[in-house]
């Protein structure tokens, strides 16, 4: 299993029991702690239906699992290309603050990291750093060390998202921006 997979699932197991775990289905394996979802879908789906969560220590149950698909945003018009060496480094130095600020320069606390290949209405953007290292450390998993396409939306308050392209595999990071208060901006 996935290092990253093992965090999301460590976050919720005592705050949110009926998520946490990995939910496996004929079509695609999945995990979220509310503030995160991975969904790893798969490009050929197996031939039997089922339906399962299963936690850390290997006990299945039956999921009653949300449907994360519903949360992938469709209006994301801003694409990001993410620099993922600089974006940890500065996640990394920032880890303890409550959270970091893309800026529509491309920059997070006037460090450069990376570049906007389309930019439409995109002002700013805040995550949990916490969250961010989670989306590069799962990048590093897929393969991407040097550079990710994140999709954002105009709206500071929507989820932003990655796509991981694999052999068997499409994979779908999403991520949900911190809400600041007018005397956090």
């Amino acid at each position: 299993m996935k290092k990253t997979f093992t965090k999301v699932v460590k976050s919720v197991t005592k705050v949110r029991p009926t998520i946490a775990g990995v939910h496996y289905t004929n079509e695609r394996i999945e995990v979220t702690d509310a503030h995160v979802a991975i969904i790893e879908e798969l490009k050929t789906p197996l031939e039997n239906n089922f339906d399962i969560l299963i936690n850390l220590e290997g006990v299945p149950s039956v999921a009653d699992y949300p449907e994360l698909k519903r949360l992938i945003p469709t209006d994301n018009k801003n694409i990001f290309v993410i620099d993922v060496p600089m974006l940890e480094a500065i996640a990394k130095i920032n880890k303890k603050e409550a959270h970091v600020e893309l800026e529509s320069d491309g920059t997070i606390g006037g460090q450069k990291v990376g570049e906007f290949e389309q930019l439409e209405g995109f002002e700013h953007i805040s995550f949990d750093p916490k969250y961010v290292l989670w989306l590069l450390e799962y990048a590093k998993e897929s393969g991407q060390k040097e550079h990710i396409k994140i999709e954002l939306n105009d709206s500071a308050f929507k989820p932003a998202v990655v796509h991981f392209e694999q052999p068997e595999t499409v994979n779908t990071f999403i991520i949900t921006p911190i809400r600041l208060r007018s005397d956090q901006l």
